[in-house]
Formats: structure tokens, C-alpha cells, sequence
């Protein structure tokens, strides 16, 4: 315990800027001290090369993407270094304050938020971490990019494209950060046959919830490497990693087809998964105005001059229930950022800002129509709102970590089922919709689903995380106590209590 403060440490207890620096933490009272005097009973915040901050405007860290809780932090640590993030994880284990990191992705920097769903990147109380200092491109050789945990993946395929390479896995929102999804997950179009974007890291640099700063891999403390990836952030903070590249094509041709009959269209998205004749793949149910759904599969197919896309391919595979819709040829760069416009659209009309109750399923394929049985035989468009309901199918083997648990399931085929719901802004019962998602959680599960860790379903127990994870639940908690003893980091996932 120190009982006096550094001439650096009192001038830090002035407000600067964004806030007002912390000097120490007083254990009794569960409190920080920020002004100089009296010392007694005060754990000094150790010398920092960023600061830590009582935030003049907490709003940035206090909500995430959902909007469905407000969970304010005591402090804001905008690191400096990666010795920040050792320092005050040390400070917080030794304190007892919950850790989480906050991957303020976005656009820039008027558009900045944690896009967790259901408050899993909010800290109540706690120290909040501003990942986006972590935002460093280190480098690209030999088709890995070294890269902070804080770079957003649009960053990241955008420089990449410099030198004709992509990342194998993008989000449909580009500008997610990296270490956010490599600790969920990460899935896109052409996750049915690369998996997740967590499938393509080469190495981490990890600060466990001891404060060690620790390289892992495959080949070198892999139990870390194996717990953090799809981790939910329960045992250690990413703050860097070697990601895979690809070569990138130029051109992306899109196609559209659409279809009035559900069971054609599941049937045409396995088959065009199996057959291997596009490189992105994306399916939709979507509320018709008068009642009813209409699904939609959305395909894209790589290309470079002279080469032409093999269309006539897919269409050998499709049924004749399949409808042709609009085509369009894009330039690579263009189609990674395609939706763009779709989210800039969201966000003036007050849909991105409004409270939005995600779900995320993985569903084996005997039983998907008997779960949108019960899904789509409840939802109306209201519920939806401005969303529609993903449904596009998954390979297994491509997912190779650990931690992303899998449907039970009688082929190595799966389909995902997500509720990508944008409610009007003033929807009235966003609580019933949450309720709504409970429901469909269960009816998931006993169909023998497995969740995504994003999306919103309340009231997730111990036994529910214990029969998620399955056989893997008594090594995951070995883990935790191992790299988080004093269980400080990412409390709002809510997995260890």
C-alpha cells in the first residue's frame, strides 16, 4: 500500500480533458479517489502511460450496439501501451474490479460503441478498456498480418487489398475491431467454407487476468490460445495477433434468387453450399406486407479479368422454384463494404440507435424446419422491424476452434438462424421481444441447438452455459481459475457467474 503520491499523481487528479484522472481505489468504501489529500486506505492507480479516467461523458462506454441495458464503468483506461493493460489488469485483480474490454468499433470517430448485444463488453462499476489506441497495421508478410486488437477489420482488408490480399472471413459490418470478434467468433458469407474469422489466426499476444503478457499459438501455450479464441473474453484481453490473408480477387459478381416456397429455398442453400459454386453465401427470410415470408439467397462469386464467373454453375444446382433477381458487378473493395449504405440508411431513421434484441442459433438441418416452424409461425414484421431473419448454411469442418460448440446433428451440416431484428424506435414491448427470444432459445435447444455468444437471451443460467459448452464446461472453468483467479474479466457475458 502506498501512502503518499508522486507529484505526477496529484497533478493527474485534475480534470483533464474527457474527464477527471483517478489517484487510487479505496477498498472500504469501493470508490475512487481522485483529488489530493488524505491518503489513508488508498491503492495508488500505478504510473500509466495513457491515462485513467471518471469519463465526463460515460455514454460511449455505458451502452453498447443493443441498447438494451445501461451499465456504467467507474474508470476508462485509454492505454498508452500494452504495459497499461498489464498494469491496471494487475491493479484490478489485486482490487477485486471487474475488467472488460470495450472494442469501440465504427466508422470513425463520431461512430464509435461496443457491439456486444445483451451488455456482454459493459462493465458495471468496473474499468472499461478503450481498445481503439490498439490500432496499429504492424505489418504484412508472408500472407499474415500482424496487427493490433483494436484495428477494425475494414481497415485491415482495405490494406490489404494494396498488396491483392484479403482477409478469408468479413463481417457484413465491416468495421467491427478484430480483437472483438476473434473473441466471439467472427462470421461472414464465406464462413461455408473459411469458418470463422477466429479459425485464421496464426498467434495472440494476450494479457491474461493476472496481468502476464503471454505469445500463444498452436504451438506454444495452446491452452490459451485455444480458451481465448471464441473465449467471450473470460481469459485474458487479445491486444494482438497474426491473422491470415488470402488472395483477393478484383471483381465480385452478385446474384439474387428468390423464393415463395421455404422448403426450396432450404433445400437450394445446402445444395449450393455442397456444390462449392460460390465464394459468399447468405440466406433471408423476410416478413411479406401482407403476411407471410419470402426468402431470398444472396450469392457472390470471385473474379479477376479475363475470368468470368461460372454462373451457369449455380444455376445448374438451383430448383426451378428459384426466382432470379437483380445482378451487379462490383469491384472487390466496393463489395467488402457493400452494406454501407444499408447502415448509414439505419442510422437516419433512428433504427440503429433504438434497443435491438438479436438472436443467433445454430440449428442441425433435420430440425431447422421444424424450429422456423416455431420461429417464423410467431414473428411478425413488427418484431422485425427494418431486420430480417438470417438463414444460410454452415460447414463444421471449416470451424476448427474449440469453443464455437456445435449443434448436435447427424451430418457435419448445420444452418444458422439469426434474428437480425431493427425494431421501429419506438417499439412498445421490447421486453416481450427479449422475452420472445427466451422462448426461441429454449424451443433451439431442446431441438439441440447451441447458441452464438452475440445476441441477447436473458436469464442465461449456470446451467445453461454448463449444457452449452457441454463436455468442454470442466476444462473451461480449470481455465478460468487458472488465467482469471480473482474472475474480473468480461462479467457481462455472465458464463462463470
Amino acid at each position: 500500500m502506498h501512502t503518499e503520491f508522486s507529484r505526477r499523481k496529484v497533478l493527474s487528479g485534475l480534470v483533464v480533458g474527457a474527464g477527471t484522472a483517478v489517484l487510487g481505489w479505496n477498498p472500504s468504501t469501493r470508490a475512487w479517489a481522485t483529488a489530493p489529500g488524505s491518503t489513508s486506505g488508498i491503492q495508488q492507480v500505478p504510473d500509466l502511460d495513457g491515462t485513467l479516467l471518471l469519463p465526463a461523458d460515460p455514454s460511449a462506454y455505458s451502452e453498447d450496439f443493443g441498447r438494451l441495458f445501461t451499465r456504467r464503468p467507474r474508470a476508462v483506461l485509454t492505454p498508452g501501451s500494452v504495459s497499461d493493460i498489464q498494469k491496471v489488469v494487475r491493479y484490478a485483480r489485486d482490487n477485486r474490479i471487474p475488467v472488460a474490454v470495450n472494442g469501440q468499433s465504427g466508422t470513425g470517430a463520431d461512430d464509435r460503441e461496443s457491439h456486444s448485444h445483451h451488455g456482454q463488453a459493459l462493465v458495471d462499476g468496473g474499468i472499461a478498456i478503450d481498445a481503439k489506441p490498439l490500432g496499429s497495421i504492424h505489418g504484412i508478410s508472408r500472407g499474415i498480418a500482424d496487427v493490433d486488437a483494436g484495428v477494425t477489420w475494414s481497415a485491415l482488408a482495405l490494406r490489404a487489398l494494396e498488396s491483392g490480399r484479403t482477409p478469408p472471413v468479413n463481417n457484413d459490418f465491416a468495421h467491427l475491431s478484430i480483437g472483438g470478434t476473434l473473441s466471439v467468433g467472427g462470421l461472414g458469407g464465406t464462413s461455408q467454407r473459411y469458418g470463422a474469422q477466429a479459425d485464421q489466426v496464426e498467434w495472440l499476444q494476450v494479457v491474461t487476468g493476472t496481468g502476464e503478457l503471454v505469445r500463444c499459438s498452436r504451438d506454444n501455450h495452446r491452452a490459451l490460445f485455444e480458451a481465448v479464441l471464441v473465449g467471450g473474453g473470460q481469459y485474458g484481453v487479445i491486444v494482438r495477433a497474426g491473422v491470415k490473408l488470402i488472395p483477393a480477387k478484383t471483381t465480385a459478381r452478385s446474384l439474387e434468387f428468390t423464393y415463395t416456397d421455404r422448403a426450396a429455398f432450404l433445400r437450394d442453400s445446402m445444395a449450393v453450399m455442397r456444390a462449392g459454386v460460390v465464394d459468399d453465401q447468405n440466406g433471408y427470410a423476410e416478413p411479406k406486407p401482407g403476411g407471410g415470408w419470402s426468402y431470398r439467397l444472396a450469392l457472390g462469386l470471385f473474379h479477376s479479368a479475363p475470368d468470368q464467373p461460372d454462373v451457369a454453375a449455380v444455376r445448374a444446382v438451383l430448383s426451378p422454384e428459384a426466382t432470379a433477381g437483380p445482378t451487379a458487378d462490383l469491384s472487390f473493395r466496393d463489395w467488402l463494404l457493400r452494406f454501407d449504405p444499408d447502415w448509414a440508411a439505419l442510422k437516419a431513421a433512428g433504427f440503429w440507435a433504438a434497443r435491438k434484441p438479436w438472436l443467433m442459433m445454430f440449428v442441425g438441418p433435420e430440425n431447422t424446419p421444424a424450429y422456423l416452424d416455431t420461429v417464423l409461425g410467431e414473428l411478425t414484421a413488427t418484431q422485425m422491424g427494418a431486420g430480417p431473419v438470417r438463414i444460410s448454411p454452415m460447414d463444421a469442418r471449416s470451424l476448427t476452434r474449440p469453443n464455437f460448440v456445435l449443434p448436435r446433428r447427424r451430418t457435419h451440416e448445420f444452418f444458422e438462424v439469426s434474428l437480425i431484428r431493427f425494431p421501429a424506435p419506438n417499439h412498445p414491448d421490447v421486453q416481450g421481444l427479449l422475452s420472445q427470444n427466451r422462448r426461441f432459445y429454449d424451443r433451439a435447444v431442446r431441438l439441440g441447438a447451441k447458441r452464438y455468444l452475440v445476441g441477447a437471451v436473458p436469464s442465461m443460467t449456470r446451467g445453461d452455459w454448463r449444457a452449452h459448452y457441454g463436455s468442454r464446461w470442466t476444462e473451461l472453468r480449470a481455465l478460468k481459475r487458472h488465467y482469471d483467479p480473482a474472475t474480473i474479466l468480461t462479467p457481462g457475458q455472465g458464463i462463470f457467474g
